[in-house]
C-alpha cells in the first residue's frame, strides 16, 4: 500500500507498459559493472523495484506530448536513478535497517557505501542524459537535485522542531518530494519533438500529485501497520519529525494537551501506550480529517492542470493516479 496496490497499479501502467518493462532492462543495464561491491549494491537494488511512480508519469506524460520514445526512456532512466538515490542517502540520515521488507544498502554495506552509491547513482543519471543530449532535462533536473538537498537541510534543522509552521512544512515536502514529481512530468512533456506545449502544465500536476502524495505517506505512518506500506510506521514523530497530520492538531489542541505531546516529542519512547496516545490526539484534534482534506484539494489541482490537454488513455491513467494516491488512505479511515 506504500503507493498502488496490484489492481490500481495495472490501471497507472497499463497504457506504458512495455515502456516500464524496458526501463528495468535499462537499470540493469546502467548499473553493471566489474567492480564487485557495485554489482552487488545494484544487484540489491534491481532485485526488489518499486512501483517506479515517477518514471511512469513521465511516460505518460511524454505519450500525451507525443514524445519520442527514446528521449522518454533516457529521461526516465534518469529520474529513477536520481530517486533511487535519495532513497539512500535517506537511509543514512534516518538510520533505515529495511525498505519495502528488505535490508537496506545502508544496513547491508555501511553508510559510506550507501553514501557513495547514492552519489554514483546521481552522477550516472546525468552522463546518461548528457550521452542522449537531452539539455533542457539535464536543466530541469540539475534544479530539482538542488532543491532536494536544500529540502533535506531544512528537515535536519527542523527536526525536533514542534513549533514547524503548515507553511514550512509545505514548502519543505515541495522541495523533498513533489520537486521530483514535478521534474518527471515537465521532462515528460518535452520529449514532444522539442515542443514547449504544455510543459507548465505537466509541471504543474507533477507538483500537486507529489504533494499530496508526501501528505498522505505521512497520514500512513500514522494510520497503518508497517506490512501494510512497507515501511516502519511512527518513524517520523518518534524520529523528531512533524508533519500535517501532527502540525493541525496541535494547532488546535488545547495547552494541556499541547503540554502532553510536547512531552512525549521530546522524550524517546517506544511504548506502545504512549504512541497510541500520540495516534489518539491527532484523531481527536482534526489532524487526520485536515490533512486528508487537503490532499484531495491537491488532488483535484493536479487534475485540473492538465484540463488543456486532450482526453486520451494516458490522460485519464494520469488522472486516475490523483485520485488513487489520495483514496490509498480511504482503509485506514473508514
Amino acid at each position: 500500500m506504500n503507493a498502488l496496490d496490484s489492481k490500481d497499479l495495472n490501471t497507472f501502467q497499463a497504457p506504458v507498459i512495455r515502456e516500464l518493462e524496458a526501463l528495468e532492462s535499462d537499470l540493469k543495464d546502467a548499473l553493471r559493472s566489474d567492480l564487485p561491491l557495485l554489482q552487488e549494491i545494484s544487484a540489491a537494488l534491481t532485485e526488489a523495484p518499486g512501483k517506479r511512480i515517477r518514471p511512469n508519469m513521465l511516460f505518460l506524460a511524454s505519450r500525451c506530448a507525443g514524445g519520442s520514445p527514446e528521449k522518454a526512456a533516457a529521461a526516465a532512466l534518469a529520474v529513477e536513478l536520481i530517486h533511487t538515490a535519495t532513497l539512500l542517502h535517506d537511509d543514512i540520515l534516518d538510520a533505515h535497517m529495511t525498505r519495502r521488507g528488505r535490508p537496506t544498502v545502508f544496513a547491508r554495506w555501511g553508510a559510506d557505501s550507501a553514501m557513495i552509491m547514492g552519489d554514483y547513482l546521481f552522477s550516472k543519471a546525468f552522463a546518461r542524459l548528457g550521452e542522449a543530449k537531452l539539455d533542457s532535462a539535464i536543466e530541469i533536473l540539475a534544479k530539482v537535485t538542488n532543491l532536494m538537498s536544500l529540502g533535506e537541510l531544512i528537515q535536519l534543522q527542523t527536526r525536533k522542531d514542534i513549533d514547524v509552521s503548515e507553511e514550512d512544512y509545505m514548502e519543505m515536502i515541495y522541495r523533498k518530494t513533489a520537486s521530483l514529481f514535478s521534474a518527471a512530468s515537465e521532462c515528460g512533456a518535452l520529449t514532444g519533438n522539442g515542443s514547449e506545449k504544455f510543459r507548465s502544465e505537466f509541471a504543474s500536476f507533477g507538483e500537486n500529485i507529489g504533494l499530496a502524495f508526501q501528505i498522505t505517506d505521512d497520514l500512513l505512518d500514522y494510520l497503518a501497520a508497517d506490512v501494510q506500506i512497507g515501511k516502519p510506521i511512527a518513524s517520523d514523530f518518534t524520529e523528531g519529525r512533524v508533519t500535517l497530520p501532527f502540525i493541525s492538531a496541535f494547532r488546535n489542541a488545547p495547552e494541556e494537551s499541547r503540554e502532553r505531546v510536547r512531552e512525549l516529542f521530546h522524550s524517546s519512547f517506544d511504548d506502545e501506550a504512549n504512541w497510541n496516545e500520540v495516534v489518539s490526539f491527532i484523531q481527536n484534534y482534526g489532524g487526520i480529517e485536515y490533512s486528508l482534506n487537503k490532499a484531495r484539494e491537491l488532488g483535484e489541482k493536479a487534475k485540473g492542470a492538465l484540463t488543456p490537454v486532450s482526453p486520451s488513455r494516458e490522460r485519464d491513467a494520469l488522472c486516475f493516479a490523483a485520485d488513487y494516491i489520495v483514496h490509498r488512505i480511504s482503509p485506514f479511515t473508514a
